[in-house]
């Protein structure tokens, strides 16, 4: 086998302990059932390297040479298995250290997921772990399999169990039990999963640092992943975008998306649960699936590990039962994907391959009825005829009975390069064997080819800019004004859009006013109709205290309007205490939007844009990126927003307005990386109209 290659990301430890000449069992027995032999036992049925029972108190374990320590044990180990209990852990890693060991995978359970206790030991780990450079997997994991080089260093299948074959599918999982649980179903559903690596409570080794190393192997070429918190983002995004590189899916399951499952994996997994909706949008942006189900992930490892691309999002059917194809045509373009009638030739030249009389149909879906079915020299040539048709980029057969008719299936999907997803009353072992993809639901096989369309085509890659600088001048002149605010909690709305306007953000005419004649004089230099707002420290929402005023013109106008939301403020505010007020030009909007800020506590700052104004509570719609990014991935994101209504049609955003709120949005990212005192900031609403963008309100919250 070809061992991974190393890069700028990789690390020499780890790559030898996934790839080991030789493998050591600390808590190693002949006693079964038990974990420790369990793992000795499947060890030692599959690698072909040295195999070093640990066992103080045998010479032999399992018929093999035992060792009554690691110091015993010869030097340079490129594996050591622990299964002990966890008080013991540490003084073992220490002697693994000094043997110059590889790696460890921890197994044993008892740490940071039991209490206080359990998470001292395990800084102990993290400790040794970064001050000799022992690569270590776990604690409270299931080990890993590389059957490329026929390791089973795990507890996930029974040492009675068939051992797979090499694949191209990696499976990384957090979680040791439910990745255990993966395994066993993605082998069953036809996945042919030749990596799996558990990698538990994370001391040391975590699931970014696995997929960034497994993503270099030749032979992997899907990764799927199971994660309930994502330790080092930074690094997960070096991954996507090498995977993208290299043209390899990613589909992770992302767990603890609700708040109280959220509190589960915080408790389950010790460390920090982001959001669920940035981590949604981070795997958007950098071209991950972020799926919702494990079924969801299996199906798109099916269509995914093959590695055959779809050129369009042309679908041809071909089905024996009328309402089937109307079902999977139905699933189709809720996917998005087309179901195009076929060209005339290609029908004519199916019509001719039809008995006589006919009674079905040749456009898409190709309906065959049940006289083709039952010909067995009709339907090889039906598909062969479909599957050559220059009318269709993947092929969607559906199969209804005839468990004995799959390899006509298996045959006609060798035959072609075209991606193949089958639609069958039964999931057929002959063809998941052949390694087709067979779904029992039509909407499962559509939702796979839709995927596998979208990254074909090239729309699912990163487009995120790695090339962000800070710009000092600009971040020393902003933390000033910022300083204006200190002790408070937030900033001024004028404050803000001082701020604001250092990275481009344009805002109305306005002036800052402290008694009323000073806003009757600064309406009558702005000249039409102005806003009138209060200014206060104490009310970050000024409407919910009337203290905001609309459409004012003229002195007397101006006069009875400042009385008026004084008047407002002191009766529902009356602890506010007030700076001033603010005058500020009404502008016009033929659309308002919104661009907003916060801090997720895994990705950093994550900027919103999307609708604003009242439409921002009623549709909920807005794009996520996390900074630093470019215009064109704000461009793209609003594509994906309302069906991408918003960017066409004669009532959409112009080109002019989109490039405008491109900029606010980027900008909105400078400033979370340059201030990381700025907890949070919104500009709602932006007025978009005439190809400009105007900031007609902001706040900016303060760590």
């Amino acid at each position: 086998m070809t061992m991974i290659s190393l890069d700028a990301q990789a690390d020499d430890r780890l790559l030898r302990m996934l790839n080991p000449r030789s493998i050591a069992i600390v808590g190693a027995t002949d006693r079964m059932p038990s974990i420790g032999g369990y793992v000795t036992s499947n060890i030692a049925r599959s690698f072909k390297g040295e195999v070093l029972p640990i066992n103080p108190r045998s010479p032999t374990v399992q018929n093999l040479k035992a060792y009554p320590s690691v110091d015993a044990m010869p030097a340079d180990v490129d594996l050591v298995m622990v299964v002990i209990p966890a008080e013991g852990v540490a003084p073992i890693l220490e002697s693994c250290a000094a043997k110059n060991v590889g790696g460890a995978v921890v197994i044993t359970s008892g740490f940071a997921e039991v209490g206080e206790a359990g998470a001292k030991l395990q800084d102990e780990i993290a400790a040794i772990a970064r001050r000799t450079g022992l690569r270590v997997i776990g604690p409270n994991c299931i080990g890993f399999m590389n059957s490329h080089r026929d390791v089973m260093a795990n507890f996930v299948l029974d040492p009675g169990d068939s051992i797979p074959p090499p694949g191209p599918v990696a499976l990384v999982s957090q979680s040791g039990g439910f990745g255990g649980y993966m395994v066993r179903k993605a082998l069953t559903a036809g996945l042919n999963v030749g990596w799996f690596v558990s990698t538990g409570n994370e001391a040391d080794v975590n699931i970014a640092t696995v997929l960034r190393t497994l993503v270099e192997a030749p032979e992997v070429r899907t990764l799927l992943a199971f994660s309930e918190t994502l330790r080092d983002p930074d690094r997960f995004m070096a991954f996507a975008q090498r995977a993208a590189e290299l043209d390899k899916p990613v589909v992770i399951l992302k767990a603890g998306r609700s708040n109280e499952a959220a509190r589960a994996a915080q408790a389950h997994t010790a460390s920090l649960v982001g959001s669920a909706q940035a981590f949604d949008a981070v795997c958007r942006q950098y071209g991950v699936f972020s799926v919702s189900s494990l079924e969801e992930m299996l199906d798109l490892g099916l269509i995914f590990q093959g590695g055959r691309r779809a050129r369009g999002n042309r679908v041809s059917i071909i089905t024996g039962s009328g309402g089937a194809g109307v079902m999977l045509t139905d699933a189709c373009a809720l996917e998005g994907l087309a179901v195009p009638v076929l060209p005339r030739e290609d029908q004519e030249a199916l019509l001719e391959r039809m008995p006589k009389p006919f009674y079905g149909s040749v456009a898409n879906p190709v309906d065959v009825t049940a006289q083709a079915l039952a010909n067995p020299a009709t339907m090889p040539a039906v598909l062969k005829a479909v599957a050559d048709s220059k009318g269709g980029d993947m092929l969607a057969p559906v199969i209804i009975g005839n468990p004995n008719g799959q390899q006509m299936y298996i045959d006609f999907f060798r035959g072609t390069d075209k991606p193949v997803a089958i639609t069958s009353t039964l999931l057929g072992a002959d063809l998941l064997a052949a390694g087709v993809p067979t779904f029992t639901d039509p909407r499962r096989a559509a939702h796979a080819l839709a995927a596998l369309a979208d990254f074909s085509q090239r729309s699912r890659r990163p487009i995120a800019t790695a090339d962000w600088k800070p710009d000092p001048k600009r971040a020393a002149a902003a933390r000033a004004i910022v300083a204006e605010g200190e002790g408070r909690s937030c900033l001024l709305e004028s404050t803000a859009k001082t701020l604001l306007s250092l990275y481009g953000v344009v805002a109305p005419r306005e002036t800052f006013v402290r008694g009323v004649e000073e806003a009757v004089r600064a309406a009558e230099e702005i000249g039409g109709k102005v806003v009138l707002k209060i200014m206060s420290y104490d009310l970050p929402h000024k409407s919910d205290v009337g203290g905001v005023r609309l459409a004012i013109q003229g002195p007397d106008a101006m006069r009875d309007a400042y009385a008026g939301m004084m008047d407002d403020v002191r009766k529902l505010a009356p602890q506010a205490r007030i700076e001033g007020a603010l005058v500020q030009a009404m502008v016009p909007a033929r659309l308002e939007m919104l661009c907003g800020m916060k801090r997720d506590p895994v990705f950093g700052p994550i900027v919103a844009i999307g609708l604003g104004g009242v439409l921002v509570e009623i549709l909920g719609s807005a794009a996520l990126l996390r900074a630093p990014f470019d215009g064109d991935a704000v461009v793209v994101a609003l594509q994906g927003l309302l069906g991408g209504r918003l960017l066409g049609g004669t009532r959409g955003l112009t080109p002019a307005e989109v490039q405008e709120l491109a900029r606010l949005a980027v900008a909105l990212g400078d400033i979370a990386l340059e201030l990381p005192e700025i907890s949070s900031a919104e500009i709602n609403p932006i007025r978009v109209a005439a190809g400009a963008a105007i900031a007609a309100d902001a706040l900016i919250t303060l760590d």
